[in-house]
């Protein structure tokens, strides 16, 4: 959503009614990536694939799935959809979202940062990075190592009123038993009756009834919703299984307290728990129906790998969520004290990454940030049983703050004297205020600290920064890496332009138009045609005096006005698509912030971050494409080029002449069998590094030449030349040396 720099100077209010939407770009997110949504009053933990999959599915039968080239985007305004957004005050929340998309991609990029968190995007997507004490977007494929990116250090907590779960909204096939003067004398003898015959005849039913099935024991209709009760769900998730007809909890022998806590909490609900010894084992049965039906309502999962917070934990008041995780930890954690170096860790590990990224969301709405480990377990045979265990994966929490591990009441609050604060509570020094510490050097500094400069110096910015509900964790690895389905998903977050995805990471959302401003036209006609009142007509004037004045109301955006235009018309000369665009206005505005375009023109440096955009998008033009429809020359575009490209660590591969054959190809009328000859001669040619030193354009119009041959399309070295922007001769001398450094015979 850009609501364009003409709106800025009105109230809220109003921008929300003036802003508009534009085309989402294909700026995307890995279809595996966990994303925390409130979907229809439910929070929960979800793959950003398979909701945004259900969505465009539901959508396309209601006829609101639109297509621009490869993307499919939903409108989903109607739907409510929220996730987790952050404002201009850096707070999170939960928002609405308006569209979802997908499309096909070949290759992602891994973003992997201190405490190995980790997130799969596309190249062209951004994530925030701190810049001037300020939170900005950056694109993935402009990061390298050690940069600073944004993630969320605390997720909101929404709290529900519900105190109680109701069986017989989940329990089929029972009876319910409270006095009541039923009709059938043996109903009431047994002050009992068929729970259907109750909802048929809309009997209500008291909070003090219970419920059985078959001969079973019976149990409350209404379980509280508790502190053991929490605690009962976590040691389920981290000791427990079920089958359709009980639920097991299976603890070591030594767990005494926590297999008493289990027995005495299904007693007190009227049950009857079997224990059994299973050596250095003790395993408890509950064998009731009821009990079974509720798990399986609340999603728990029945097995290891299958296990997953229920929705129903996320909503619950804090002090709940705290004995959930307590129970979780008790049965599936492990804490380690060092108390010579007050060093802590509390580490859970399961075999389920959808589990272990549920409980970090969920230790995120607490304010509790945990670290990440990944480990290959090799196929081994347990000694004691002989058993064989294939190979898996292991995922592991690591939590090493003492006063997060306190707030989980895992262990008691201490003191840590003269200790380094842990990196959540860390921000980027500003190097300005350098002065302010000992170690000039520093690359953070505590949150206190940033608040007492910001108090010191009048800094509202530092300020905002240090109270913000983000962490800033620096980049360890960047590494390249195939899409989980060969597709990648986005969303859309109204007045935010950012949501939180993945293991915590504050990602960029679709952007629209980039600052391309609306036109109020100066035609006085309506949607249909017909003539405005003069009483309109007179409002739309004023609104046209304030969309001038504050459209252009100073100098850098009187240049950006006049760069966006600029760039809109060569890119549309050019015939590039909105993403090649997009990423253009991003670097030419990173140009204005940094104060590169001093001493330069305005149409040169459009031009060099145009050529910089196609580079990366792999859209490539060659210098002199882009100098025919710009207002400079080459040898201008080219030493603006390479100084912006060094001023802002813009990354950028070499073109590969592979890129070219299509444009090429397409523009002399050539079959896809030609195509793809001529991208095989190429591969072949890079190989055994034959294109080395050699001009794209040059070693791709040979190719292309080549493959016209031996396809029998053939086409002549002028018509490729006139093409490929290139001289026959060119074209001549590189086909020669194709043909005989890779044996290819051509009969002319």
């Amino acid at each position: 959503m850009d609501a364009g720099p003409e709106w800025r100077a009105f109230d809220s209010e109003q921008r929300e009614k003036r802003s508009r939407v534009g085309a989402p770009i294909t700026y995307s997110v890995d279809a595996d990536e966990p994303i925390i949504v409130k979907l229809n009053g439910e929070v929960k933990v979800t793959k950003i694939g398979e909701l945004i999959d259900s969505l465009i599915e539901k959508k396309a039968k209601e006829g609101k799935v639109r297509r621009e080239g490869i993307l499919e985007i939903a409108d989903v305004s109607d739907e409510d959809l929220e996730v987790v957004a952050f404002d201009e005050n850096y707070k999170l929340s939960f928002r609405k979202v308006s569209e979802v998309s997908r499309h096909p991609v070949n290759e992602m990029f891994e973003v992997v940062v201190e405490g190995n968190r980790s997130v799969r995007v596309t190249g062209s997507h951004s994530v925030f990075t701190v810049v001037d004490e300020e939170v900005v977007p950056i694109r993935v494929d402009q990061l390298k190592e050690g940069d600073f990116v944004v993630l969320a250090r605390k997720l909101p907590n929404i709290e529900s009123s519900v105190d109680s779960i109701d069986l017989s909204k989940i329990v089929r096939n029972a009876y319910v038993q409270f006095d009541y003067p039923f009709t059938n004398k043996d109903w009431r003898k047994r002050k009992s009756a068929p729970l259907r015959y109750i909802m048929e005849k809309d009997i209500k039913i008291p909070s003090d009834a219970t419920l059985r099935v078959g001969g079973g024991r019976a149990i409350p209709v209404n379980i509280p919703i508790d502190e053991k009760f929490a605690r009962m769900l976590g040691y389920y998730l981290a000791e427990g299984h079920m089958d359709e007809r009980k639920v097991v909890f299976s603890f070591g022998k030594h767990e005494k307290d926590y297999i008493d806590e289990v027995v005495s909490y299904f007693k007190g609900l009227g049950l009857n728990p079997k224990v059994y010894d299973k050596g250095s084992a003790v395993q408890i049965e509950i064998n009731s129906k009821p009990i079974v039906e509720l798990f399986k309502s609340l999603g728990v999962g029945k097995r290891a790998k299958e296990k997953r917070v229920p929705s129903l934990i996320y909503t619950l008041p804090e002090n709940l969520k705290v004995e959930f995780l307590r129970g979780f930890f008790n049965g599936d954690g492990n804490l380690y004290v060092n108390d010579n170096y007050s060093t802590f860790q509390l580490t859970a590990v399961s075999c389920n990454r959808e589990l272990i990224n549920d409980i970090a969301m969920l230790l995120l709405q607490l304010g509790v940030v945990a670290h990440y480990n990944v480990e290959r377990i090799p196929a081994h045979t347990i000694e004691k049983t002989g058993q064989f265990l294939g190979e898996s994966m292991a995922y592991m929490l690591r939590v090493t703050n003492p006063n997060a591990i306190a707030k989980l009441k895992i262990m008691a609050k201490v003191l840590r004297e003269k200790k380094k604060p842990p990196v959540e509570e860390l921000i980027p020094a500003p190097t300005k205020y350098a002065k302010e510490w000992r170690y000039r050097k520093r690359i953070r500094i505590s949150r206190s600290l940033a608040l007492k400069i910001a108090e010191k110096y009048g800094d509202e910015r530092l300020k905002r920064l240090a109270e913000s509900d983000f962490m800033f964790l620096r980049i360890k690895a960047i590494r390249r890496v195939k899409p989980t389905n060969g597709y990648a998903y986005d969303l859309t977050v109204p007045n935010a332009e950012n949501f939180v995805a993945g293991m915590g990471f504050v990602l960029h959302n679709t952007i629209h138009d980039k600052g391309l401003t609306t036109i109020i036209d100066w035609n006085n006609k309506d949607y249909y045609g017909k003539a405005i009142s003069v009483r309109t007509r007179a409002q739309l004037f004023r609104l046209r005096k304030w969309q001038r004045r504050i459209r252009i109301s100073n100098a850098t955006e009187r240049n950006l006005a006049f760069a966006l235009s600029e760039l809109d018309r060569m890119a549309s000369a050019l015939g590039l698509p909105k993403s090649v665009r997009e990423t253009a206005a991003v670097i030419y505005r990173k140009a204005i912030e940094k104060n590169l375009i001093r001493g330069r023109s305005i149409e040169g440096v459009v031009a060099a971050a145009l050529y910089a955009a196609c580079r990366q998008a792999g859209v490539p033009r060659t210098l002199d494409e882009i100098a025919q429809y710009s207002r400079v020359d080459r040898k201008e575009i080219g030493r603006t080029y390479r100084f912006i490209a060094r001023e802002l660590g813009l990354k950028l591969m070499p073109t590969s002449p592979a890129d070219y054959v299509p444009r090429f190809c397409a523009a002399l009328g050539l079959s896809g069998e030609v195509q793809r000859k001529a991208i095989e001669i190429i591969k072949k040619a890079e190989e055994r590094e034959l294109t080395s030193g050699r001009g794209p354009t040059g070693v791709a119009a040979a190719a292309i030449y080549i493959a016209s041959i031996l396809c029998g399309e053939r086409r002549t070295q002028r018509e490729v030349a006139e093409v490929a922007g290139v001289t026959e001769v060119t074209i001549r001398n590189r086909y020669k040396e194709l043909a005989e450094k890779l044996g290819i015979d051509i009969i002319l």
